[in-house]
């Protein structure tokens, strides 16, 4: 751990630094980091009790929960600055290796500014978008819940601490999309997004295990620091590298995942601006990067990145190509630049990375300025299709000029943070041979200039159609986009500027140790020549779509991955309520057999697969047993044998009773009395209480046919009662001759007495060691007893309705008299 801080907070009470010394008190640093993921959540409550009077200026104040996150960052990045990497560790679940542990790094702290930083401008340009129409305490409660699991996930250094918070922001994400949950389209991208990403994680989940069980631990930082060669088994290594790699290009809409993301632009656009250009979508980004220096020197790492990565770059460029909607065209070239950032960490694999920061960054500045352009020309207009607009300029030239330079960066235009990504990712590919990847990176890179220029110039330029209805935008809406436009133009004119912030954030393993140096000329070479030509090649195929009239600007209905899910949904529904019909039975007792049936067969399967242990020192059980044991056994089969025998309900309930006192006398032989008593206490309340209960069930013919149906299937019911009964007296004679060699029972007796301060251990184990358990159970029952009185009272409403009576059994009801 050479070079690391590992603070411990209170729970602790330590802290250990290797090497030299640090003067920062480790509770601070850690209540600190804290501060900086939880103060985004922690305003919720104040948003809610200020947005119904501050109304829509609510989104001024939300901003400044991010801006102090943002601040204590910075003090956070100050005063941790001469260490290459900071970890603050409280232990958490310690037996299963999870720890509430946090990584502070040059790539931490480069996403934790994006996210507050671009979280600001979001809040400021929600508050002018909004309006006064909208639920504000809603939206923004949903917005800092997201601000706050993007945080965690991004300091993580517990790989399952990590992977709960992904998932959190995949429920915030989920009510942020659904925001207009009225709206079918809404509800659709809201579902989409959350099963695409929530499955994809779950794949991550087993890879991350898969990790865990193969390196010994969870920690990114041990594991960026060891060598595959270290590991157990490098089939689980290869494994968990694409099933972690499944997780990231879920959440970054790579190929076949991309179609959730143009369904979830239905969001308000600060959501858009937000989740889908600086935030969600760029953590299968951050963890591709997380994972780069554990699994780079894998063979598939470079073919599995770099082809998932350039070839969803030209797809999603071909879609936007085809598209006519705003946000779409924004959403697919979102698709394909998230290509272009994941491809960038594969061909790193044989040339190092470098600039992974930087391409980052000119994606949030530009695609962010461009979503709330977009943002602004719907506000204004109501409308979104491009071929319903044009000479927009003249009524917005600030957002024209925001516009502009957006569109020059997506299309990689010099004097652009934009051209400087591009060149460097041209002649990484250069340096690494990858001929391949460099033609899909030329093509891709055409097709953006070309719906680059139609975003503009289709837009905002030309003359205003007559049926266009336009009003001017206020500056307050205009000025979040002018802002990350002009960082864009500025940070390309002189990208120098962002040699030390690139240097600074370096992160050990991930970047070479060669010092960055930006420049905007760096001479004629293969880089340029191709620039140039990508960028005649795309001006020429925008001239010639626009002399067509972009007659084929649709997207062909074999390639709508979204129709083909919403289908497979539909498809998964039908056959659900198929095998529930299937399955179903009039009569509610007949569901018991079913799931007793497959319970036995899971067991019964157990067994055979572990047969030859399951058995093992079966033959040395002594079965010998005093008379009166054997007299208990006998009266104990001979009361269930009456319960299948005798045919009135009122007779089988005693006769389950009888059964149930008798196995009292067992307790009593193995001197349990309290057991003894507990159970006699059972047995005579659960007499009368069901006999009350059965007292007022209704009878009618239907109740007697299900008597005639129940007698057919008597014989099946018996033989599948003594299956169950084999199955499981098996595995209680397994279990005694396999007992664990440290057993926890004589545990309990020992500590009764001074921890629980109570000598009898069964209650103690109920109520004490296993208190949380009981109340488990005890809250399990509540909420049963409160649906039965849920269907009750809905069954009396209808009875005063006139509604049709429900089957008989169903509710509890005495019989009228007429």
């Amino acid at each position: 751990m050479s070079g690391y801080l590992v603070a411990a907070g209170p729970p602790a009470g330590c802290l250990s630094i290797c090497p030299g010394d640090f003067d920062m008190p480790s509770t601070t640093l850690t209540f600190s980091m804290f501060a900086v993921i939880l103060l985004p959540a922690l305003a919720v409550p104040l948003v809610l009790a200020l947005a119904p009077r501050l109304g829509q200026r609510v989104g001024y104040l939300v901003g400044a929960a991010p801006l102090g996150s943002a601040g204590l960052l910075a003090w956070l990045a100050a005063s941790t600055g001469s260490q290459p990497r900071v970890i603050l560790e409280i232990p958490w679940v310690p037996q299963l290796g999870v720890n509430l542990s946090f990584l502070i790094d040059g790539l931490s702290i480069f996403y934790g500014f994006v996210i507050c930083v671009i979280g600001v401008l979001v809040c400021w340009y929600a508050a002018e978008y909004l309006g006064r129409k909208y639920a504000h305490a809603r939206f923004y409660s949903c917005l800092l819940f997201f601000m706050t699991a993007m945080l965690g996930t991004v300091f993580s250094n517990n790989l399952l601490l990590l992977f709960v918070f992904w998932e959190l922001t995949g429920v915030a994400s989920f009510l942020l999309i659904g925001f207009f949950h009225e709206s079918d389209e809404s509800r659709r991208g809201a579902r989409q997004a959350l099963l695409v990403t929530a499955a994809t994680g779950l794949c991550m989940l087993v890879g991350i295990i898969l990790l865990g069980l193969s390196s010994g631990t969870y920690s990114l930082a041990t594991l960026a620091d060891g060598s595959l060669s270290d590991y157990k088994d490098g089939g689980w290594i290869a494994a968990s590298c694409v099933l972690l790699l499944v997780g990231a290009f879920g959440k970054s809409a790579q190929f076949p995942f991309q179609f959730w993301l143009p369904g979830a632009m239905a969001a308000p656009t600060p959501v858009s601006a937000y989740l889908h250009s600086a935030t969600m979508v760029k953590l299968g980004v951050f963890l591709t990067g997380r994972i780069f220096p554990i699994f780079h020197s894998l063979d598939l790492w470079f073919w599995l990145v770099c082809g998932v990565g350039f070839f969803t770059m030209l797809f999603g460029a071909f879609l936007a190509l085809r598209s006519n909607d705003l946000k779409a065209i924004l959403a697919y070239s979102t698709v394909s630049q998230l290509g272009f950032l994941i491809g960038a960490y594969g061909v790193g694999s044989k040339t190092g990375i470098q600039a992974d920061t930087l391409h980052v960054l000119s994606h949030v500045l530009y695609k962010g300025s461009l979503f709330m352009t977009a943002g602004i020309v719907d506000h204004c207009t109501g409308l979104r299709d491009v071929r319903k607009l044009g000479g927009l300029g003249r009524y917005m030239p600030v957002t024209a000029f925001s516009a502009a330079i957006g569109v020059a960066a997506l299309a990689g235009l010099p004097l652009t943070t934009g051209f400087i990504s591009k060149e460097l990712l041209l002649a990484d590919l250069v340096d690494a041979r990858a001929w391949v990847w460099f033609a899909l990176v030329a093509l891709s890179a055409t097709l953006t200039v070309a719906f680059a220029a139609r975003l503009f110039f289709n837009v905002f330029t030309g003359s205003k159609p007559e049926a266009l209805s336009v009003h001017r935008p206020g500056w307050a809406i205009q000025t979040p986009p002018l802002l990350l436009a002009l960082a864009a133009l500025i940070l390309g004119t002189f990208p120098g500027l962002l040699d030390g912030t690139l240097n600074a954030i370096k992160v050990a393993g991930l970047h070479g140790e060669e010092p960055i140096h930006l420049a905007l000329w760096h001479g004629f070479n293969l880089e340029v020549l191709t620039t140039a030509l990508i960028i005649v090649c795309g001006g020429g195929l925008y001239l010639l779509c626009q002399k067509s009239g972009w007659k084929r600007a649709e997207i062909p209905t074999f390639l709508r991955f979204d129709a083909a899910f919403e289908r497979g949904l539909d498809g998964l529904s039908v056959f659900s309520k198929r095998l529930t019909l299937a399955l179903r039975a009039d009569w509610p007792p007949a569901y018991l057999p079913i799931v007793i049936f497959f319970l036995l067969v899971s067991l019964a399967g157990t067994v055979a697969v572990s047969s030859s242990r399951f058995f093992e020192g079966f033959s040395a059980i002594d079965i010998s047993l005093s008379p009166l044991h054997t007299f208990v056994a006998v009266m104990i089969a001979a009361s269930l044998v009456g319960v299948i025998v005798l045919r009135r309900w009122t007779t089988q309930l005693i006769a389950l009773s009888v059964a149930g006192f008798f196995l009292t006398f067992y307790f009593v032989l193995y001197r349990a009395p309290d057991l003894a008593m507990t159970q006699i206490l059972v047995e005579s309340a659960s007499v009368v209480m069901i006999l009350l209960l059965l007292s007022r069930f209704p009878s009618s013919r239907l109740f007697r046919s299900e008597e005639k149906r129940e007698a057919k299937g008597r014989i099946f019911r018996v033989i599948l009662s003594g299956g169950v009964g084999l199955v499981m007296t098996g595995l209680v004679l397994f279990a005694d001759r396999h007992s664990h060699p440290d057993p926890i029972g004589p545990k309990y007796l020992e500590l009764s007495k001074p921890l629980a301060e109570g000598t009898n251990a069964v209650n103690t184990i109920l109520v004490d060691f296993r208190g949380f358990d009981t109340l488990g159970e005890i809250t399990v029952l509540l909420i049963a007893t409160l649906g039965a009185l849920g269907l009750m009272m809905r069954y009396k409403r209808g009875r005063a309705g006139n509604d049709p009576a429900p089957a008989p059994g169903f509710f509890l009801e005495k019989k009228r008299r007429p």
